[in-house]
């Protein structure tokens, strides 16, 4: 008999996308505001905003990327580095789908302007994402995955 591997809940990916969103939105303020010579509550609402959409995002992205590793016969966890790089690495190219629309809108950049701020953004928030996807593992730890036979 098979058993199912056990999966983060519903309202841990809830805290873990708040908590997520809520540490990188601080980040992210304090370091705009002066990079781009604007004042806190723009960058604020950019960022706000920007939260919302790779919340929402990430909620299903690691639904889905969970079920492909199901479907695959891959252990949830733990997640080595290699598996951590390619996880973060396709989340952020899905968000930037959205995110270069929305930053050329709402900063009044250009694309190859918003492209290279999401690409530097982008750079940033994945080594972020590995740091804090580490430490919420190690902080809220889920029980170790029955094998799949």
């Amino acid at each position: 008999m098979t058993k199912k591997p056990k999966m983060r809940s519903g309202l841990d990916r809830l805290r873990h996308s708040i908590i997520f969103e809520g540490v990188l939105l601080l980040l992210t303020i304090l370091t705009l505001k002066n990079l781009l010579n604007q004042p806190a509550t723009h960058i604020g609402g950019f960022g706000i905003l920007m939260s919302l959409i790779a919340m929402v995002w990430n909620f299903f992205y690691n639904y889905a990327f969970d079920h492909i590793l199901i479907f695959l016969k891959h252990p949830l966890y733990p997640r080595d580095f290699k598996l951590r790089v390619f996880h973060s690495v396709c989340f952020e190219v899905g968000l930037m789908l959205a995110s270069v629309p929305f930053t050329m809108a709402w900063m009044r950049f250009n694309f190859i302007q918003a492209f290279s701020m999401d690409i530097a953004l982008t750079i940033a928030v994945l080594v972020y994402t590995l740091i804090f996807n580490y430490a919420y593992d190690a902080i809220f730890p889920v029980l170790p995955a029955f094998p799949i036979e």
